[in-house]
């Protein structure tokens, strides 16, 4: 008994210490890993693979770079790459097919950690985009970063042929960046609110607690330029509304053109926010808080699927205007939904043309026939008709009828020129046109098949429709003006 006395001390000892240990031992808590970011951040090892895989124990998580591989048979991007860590100005390269473009281009927007819009701009196709090959395109956007920002982490955005604004994930191809230098500690805002003018509120966000943007877009005002580099951003361009210079007439070839620009105003280029159609660069409309050209791509006519949405595959009105019904059909083009072109521009049938034998019926005049003008000083002289033309228009064309206090009246298409720059369809009720006052300018249908007009010669062009001033659809200038409308 003395002997096994000191045994079953020595065991009890033990057991006691390995009780104790196991009641303070602190238990290590099992790391719990669903995704690559926490299997990296567990200190398991990461393969340098496109994209990054990472291994834990025997589950493998790969690395979310956003959507790439869903747009592979439409879009692959050669730079800036998932994850790269990029600064300003950046330059964004790869490959597109034919319709992922929009007119040969296609935006680009670089957001924030919270999705705010840094920098946006338009990818341009570097090469023939109507193809199903794989095009090169190539953007640049210059950017600002806070370096109080406490994520670096913001998202490149390239739209696929859709101009109305961030499109779905099916319509865009998103690729994660880093920008350089942003490493700050991250600031707490405060949970104030700001109402804005739709009813709704925003609480303050971003590295600086600033409050966030309302829904909608506010322009920025028109500034005033004489060259692009006046203008906020490459986002602008400097659009001229006055220039001086010399005209050279094509008889005198020691003539040399001048032109300079006196004033002009900053208007958003295509594929820009806006809130009107004067924000926009002319030629363009601003269609769900986007600049876009209204008239896109060709198509193949009115069973055509193909075009971008809310664009309809219609004819166009010809180069300017189809003058004679044997020419050439127009071809078909994407066009906005809902947007009118001004076409056809010419003057409804049986409108007296002045003329030193009194008044004729604009469809009976020929080549060579005397008309009365004006000349530079607005006094009246005889000209001689040097170009007509006769335009199918569609069955259900309306034409403006004009009506001046006078008694003088006229029906003519709503894009027809006037002798001051404008169009009649931008006359209003009250206006001055001609010495005399605008009292109705209503749209009414048109039942004939064609519309007329005539070019004279002399120093204007112009001519008198049922007693109206009028410039001429046939006339160079005011082709460049229908361009622009």
């Amino acid at each position: 008994m003395k002997k096994t006395l000191p045994i079953i001390i020595i065991i009890l000892i033990i057991v006691g210490f390995g009780v104790a240990w196991k009641i303070t031992k602190k238990e290590v808590p099992v790391s719990v890993v669903t995704n690559f970011a926490e299997c990296a951040a567990a200190g398991n090892p990461v393969m340098e693979s496109y994209p990054r895989q990472c291994r834990h124990g025997n589950q493998t998580f790969r690395e979310e770079i956003g959507n790439e591989f869903e747009k592979k048979d439409l879009i692959r991007i050669d730079s800036p790459r998932p994850n790269q860590i990029i600064s300003s100005p950046l330059s964004i390269k790869g490959q597109a097919r034919g319709n992922w473009f929009f007119e040969a281009s296609f935006p680009v927007v670089l957001t924030n950690w919270d999705g705010l819009i840094i920098a946006q701009g338009i990818a341009t196709a570097k090469g023939e985009w109507m193809t199903t090959n794989f095009v090169p395109f190539e953007a640049i956007l210059t950017f600002t970063v806070d370096t109080n920002t406490y994520s670096n982490n913001g998202t490149l955005i390239l739209k696929k042929d859709n101009p109305s604004g961030i499109p779905a994930n099916d319509d865009a191809l998103e690729i994660p960046v880093m920008f350089a230098g942003v490493t700050s500690p991250p600031k707490a805002c405060s949970q104030e609110a700001k109402l804005c003018s739709d009813g709704s509120a925003v609480g303050r966000t971003g590295p600086n607690c600033e409050f966030a943007k309302c829904p909608g877009v506010t322009s920025k005002p028109a500034t005033e330029c004489t060259k692009d580099s006046d203008c906020p951003s490459s986002q602008y361009i400097c659009q001229e509304t006055q220039g001086t210079g010399t005209v050279c007439p094509s008889t005198d070839p020691t003539c040399v053109p001048t032109h300079s620009v006196i004033a002009g105003e900053c208007k958003f280029k295509a594929g820009n926010r806006c809130t009107a159609d004067l924000d926009c660069a002319s030629g363009n409309v601003c269609s769900k808080n986007v600049c876009t050209s209204p008239i896109g791509r060709q198509c193949t006519g009115p069973s055509d699927t193909s075009c971008p949405t809310d664009f309809t595959c219609v004819q166009s009105c010809g180069p300017p205007v189809v003058r004679y019904p044997d020419d050439t059909p127009p071809s078909y083009f994407c066009q906005l939904s809902g947007y009118v072109r001004m076409c056809p521009i010419c003057l409804a049938k049986n409108t007296l043309i002045d003329t030193p034998l009194g008044g004729i019926v604009v469809q009976d005049l020929v080549k060579g026939a005397r008309v009365w003008t004006v000349n530079n000083s607005g006094k009246r002289v005889i000209g001689t008709v040097i170009e007509t033309s006769k335009t199918p228009v569609p069955s259900n064309h309306k034409v403006v009828k004009l009506a001046l206090d006078d008694g003088r009246t006229l029906f003519v298409s709503p894009g027809h020129p006037t002798i001051d720059g404008r169009m009649v369809g931008d006359l209003a009720l009250g206006d001055m046109y001609d010495g005399a006052w605008v009292v109705s300018i209503d749209r009414v249908d048109y039942r004939e098949g064609f519309t007329y007009d005539i070019l004279s010669s002399g120093e204007t062009g112009f001519y008198f429709a049922n007693d109206i001033l009028l410039d001429s659809t046939l006339r160079p200038q005011a082709s460049v003006l229908l361009d622009k409308k």
